[in-house]
């Protein structure tokens, strides 16, 4: 793993330690981050009976290409079947230069889009969760997270599956509480085309600062492997999440920037959730 990644985590754990000092008791407990728009999942598992759905619009410009916008709408249903575990369900529809998902369009020996002119593509994606941590004491929210994928876009699909462990951990309580999530994973593509790795590596780092009873800001910084042996997608993103009632959507934008040439010049990500019965985390 490069070092620029192990220092990032490092510095951001540092920066949460002062700021929850700070953090006032007997308020309202602080929103958890979220899936989107920072690139992370929360490793809380629904509870039996309980509903998320999110939905996120993206944009994004290409660092390089003939064509460089890309718009996409990626949409996820998780549910509680039992305690502890939960299913996911999801779906990624894309338009643009599709090389700025982080992947090819599909599999295939001549596919892989040279950003001459647009095309679509996508995902479908169902997984479990199961959390066998409740984050008591010093210990962080652990959980495992296992799902499969169908890639489809110019090229013939393919398919590939996720191992994901997920750990989150809030510190302290209060319009000043933080929060900081970790995602580290292995993608297995499922009978690989020529010049295509088999497997990859991924991971993503996230700090959320509440700065009201209802407002956090987010950085998270992702990083992942590509197919092709392009460089390492690189995305830095800083945003702000708003839920204005208890029992009400949350809000999102965030604002990201790529690192490495291989990477979105800018991302930028509209989302929105609703969680449907039981009280909102």
């Amino acid at each position: 793993m490069p070092r620029l990644s192990i220092y990032l985590c490092f510095v951001m754990l540092f920066m949460a330690a002062p700021s929850a000092a700070r953090a006032e008791e007997g308020q309202t407990e602080q929103l958890t981050l979220a899936d989107d728009p920072f690139e992370i999942t929360d490793p809380h598992a629904a509870d039996p009976g309980e509903a998320e759905l999110s939905i996120v619009a993206i944009y994004e410009r290409a660092q390089r290409g003939g064509y460089r916008n890309t718009f996409a709408l990626d949409t996820e249903l998780q549910t509680g079947v039992a305690r502890n575990l939960e299913i996911r369900i999801g779906s990624l529809g894309a338009y643009g230069n599709l090389e700025t998902r982080g992947r090819p369009p599909a599999s295939s020996s001549n596919s892989g889009s040279d950003g001459s002119s647009p095309g679509w593509g996508g995902a479908t994606r169902i997984g479990a969760l199961y959390q066998f941590s409740d984050g008591s004491g010093v210990f962080p929210v652990a959980s495992m997270l296992g799902r499969v994928r169908s890639v489809y876009g110019p090229g013939t699909p393919s398919y590939e599956g996720d191992v994901v462990a997920l750990f989150g951990k809030m510190l302290g309580s209060g319009p000043g509480a933080v929060g900081m999530n970790l995602n580290v994973g292995w993608t297995t593509r499922f009978d690989p085309m020529p010049g295509e790795r088999p497997n990859l590596y991924f991971f993503t780092a996230a700090i959320g600062q509440g700065i009201s009873p209802t407002s956090v800001v987010v950085l998270a910084y992702a990083r992942r492997q590509q197919e092709r042996h392009e460089r390492d997608f690189s995305l830095v993103e800083v945003g702000l999440r708003y839920r204005p009632s208890n029992d009400g959507p949350v809000w999102g934008i965030g604002i990201g920037a790529g690192t490495t040439r291989d990477t979105p010049a800018v991302q930028v990500s509209l989302a929105t959730q609703w969680s449907f019965g039981a009280a909102p985390r």
